[in-house]
């Protein structure tokens, strides 16, 4: 039996990777998380439900048979030493420390495991870590031990193309849709074949920039506009008339900046960001959707990336500096970066925030454009 070691047990982890492996035949899965409160709660109930959105049913179904560790417990390290897979499903801030306590297993599974193979993948939306990655291993590991790391691991990035929500990491009812893929940067030195809802592809890299625009991109601005508005889930600002309109707005000046910028046809455009309708309405919640203001409107992201690349080939932008006003605006104080973004906002004022967030000059046209509606926003 192959063993599947997810690092990161929270609604992705759980609801897509975990559930995934659990209905793949001849998979052993582990879970490691830092918060004491998830494990904890996977232990005591001994199972997690999950309900899949697919294109023509909805399943009910029920994970156990499960491990799951701290990294304080021993089955940690132990699950590092004989996995053959293992699932980074974290935020990219949290990947350097796992790095380093993962490098702990991994010198150990050089003594034990030599000839065995291992294939790390990484599942975040953030694009062009691989490299930081990489060095991250070698800085942590001892120098006698990088000729195997070199021979025996591959580090592989990934595209999530699934929306998965729960009310906390911890909870233990969990929705999520079942409409594509997540596609896995190959070669991989494991096979994967064989289990739903993973598939290799080339052109990761590239494929994941446009997929972080013109996907991320449109949803993260319906988070930040539906939370201006007053609602609380995606559902509502998709049905909102107004609101539908303006994400379509967006969508359509992302859509065109992509065409103009990535060596794409309009079909493979589509086949790589339509998700097809999944039977049912999954509530998407936004505080999940605009979690983390800061990441979504950092220069080269969904939306400051995607205003670069529409001003570059002269084409509009002019909702999507709307956009990341509604992002500039969104202080929900349940969210620590929502709190640091409204600090920042407060103590060095909007024009300095925008420069030092988005990468754009004081001048830029963009950052006119989106101190104009901040402030238009912020009178209303």
């Amino acid at each position: 039996m192959k063993h599947a070691l997810i690092i990161g047990a929270g609604r992705l982890g759980k609801g897509f990777i975990g559930e995934t492996l659990a209905n793949a035949e001849g998979w052993k899965t582990t879970f490691i998380d830092i918060d004491e409160n998830v494990i904890e709660a996977m232990k005591n109930k001994g199972y997690y439900d999950v309900c899949v959105h697919r294109e023509t049913r909805i399943e009910e179904h029920r994970v156990r048979g499960y491990d799951a560790y701290t990294w304080k417990q021993s089955g940690a390290m132990e699950s590092v030493i004989d996995a053959d897979v293992i699932y980074f499903v974290i935020y990219p801030e949290q990947i350097p420390q796992a790095v380093c306590t993962v490098c702990e297993g991994l010198y150990r599974r050089k003594q034990q495991q030599p000839d065995k193979k291992l294939c790390m993948i990484f599942i975040t939306n953030k694009n062009h870590l691989m490299k930081d990655i990489e060095q991250m291993f070698y800085e942590h590991l001892p120098e006698e031990t990088h000729a195997w790391f070199q021979e025996q691991v591959v580090l592989r990035d990934s595209i999530v193309r699934r929306s998965t929500d729960a009310q906390s990491n911890a909870a233990l009812n969990i929705r999520t849709t079942a409409v594509l893929s997540l596609l896995i940067q190959q070669p991989l030195n494991v096979d994967l074949s064989a289990i739903e809802w993973m598939e290799t592809c080339d052109q990761l890299e590239l494929l994941k920039d446009v997929k972080v625009f013109v996907v991320n991109g449109p949803h993260a601005a319906s988070a930040f506009l539906g939370y201006y508005k007053g609602y609380e889930t995606i559902n509502e600002i998709s049905s909102d008339e107004e609101g539908a309109a303006f994400i379509k707005e967006v969508e359509k000046e992302i859509t065109e900046g992509v065409l103009q910028h990535y060596p794409l046809t309009k079909k493979q455009l589509y086949n790589l960001s339509h998700f097809p309708a999944a039977k049912g309405e999954m509530v998407d919640y936004i505080y999940r959707v605009a979690y983390d203001p800061i990441r979504k409107l950092t220069k080269g992201d969904r939306l400051a990336g995607s205003a670069a690349m529409c001003y570059a080939h002269g084409l509009p932008y002019d909702a999507i500096a709307k956009a990341m006003a509604y992002g500039f605006l969104y202080d929900e104080p349940r969210d620590k970066q929502a709190v640091a973004l409204q600090k920042s906002i407060h103590e060095e004022g909007i024009l300095q925030t925008i420069v030092k967030l988005t990468g754009f000059a004081k001048e830029h046209e963009v950052t006119k454009r989106i101190l104009y509606y901040y402030e238009q926003l912020k009178k209303a």
